[in-house]
């Protein structure tokens, strides 16, 4: 019976070793599978990390290059005659902008003037701007009684008293003498921007020819 324990326990202990010895062989062998890995992976890290420092070093060099090419470039390009010729068009596209500029404003001038001899030419056409009884009208009063100058009037300028004379008025008998559609066709000859007070020198006027008819 002692016999039959011992050989079992021998038994036992002899399987717990062997188990430990095999337990022992397989963590060795991880192990050294693991370390050559490891060893591998960091091979490969060195080699890549070479390889970054060499692509680095490439890039480095072709950037300083690049920037020698560049300032060379640009030195060549300050020298050139290509640029100058470059500034020059620049420039005259420049004052060819601006004379065009101004020929369109000087255009729409003309087109303004055109406009106000194109009314003028109607109103010629048409005998509207004074009639030839007034104009014998004016000569008959010049002849009895002097007439009253357009300087006369209140608020008339120097430049309106002369564009009057140019439409054949002379005098503030021959303005009061200008019926309503006559006042408009002299108020768009004379001026578009501003409005003129057409109405008030005319009445003026009236009273002025009124009053030297009356003494006379």
């Amino acid at each position: 019976m002692h016999a039959l324990s011992f050989q079992l326990s021998a038994f036992g202990i002899g399987l717990l070793l062997l188990g430990l010895g095999a337990g022992w062989w397989a963590a060795q062998f991880f192990q050294q599978h693991s370390r050559t890995a490891c060893y591998q992976e960091l091979v490969r890290l060195r080699y890549a990390h070479q390889r970054l420092q060499q692509d680095f070093a490439e890039l480095n060099q072709y950037a300083s290059y690049c920037v020698v090419e560049k300032e060379q470039a640009l030195s060549e390009l300050r020298h050139s005659t290509d640029l100058k010729n470059f500034e020059q068009l620049r420039l005259q596209l420049m004052h060819t902008r601006n004379q065009l500029r101004e020929s369109t404003t000087v255009l729409a001038k003309r087109e303004q003037q055109l406009r106000r001899l194109n009314d003028l030419a109607k109103l010629l056409k048409k005998h509207v701007h004074i009639p030839i009884s007034v104009a014998n009208q004016a000569n008959f009063n010049r002849a009895t009684s002097p007439c009253h100058e357009l300087n006369c009037l209140e608020g008339i300028d120097s430049s309106s008293i002369q564009k009057l004379h140019m439409l054949g008025i002379l005098n503030c008998e021959q303005l009061a003498a200008c019926s309503t559609e006559q006042l408009k066709l002299i108020q768009r000859l004379i001026s578009e921007e501003r409005i003129l007070p057409l109405a008030k020198w005319v009445k003026a006027a009236r009273l002025l020819t009124h009053s030297n008819q009356a003494i006379a």
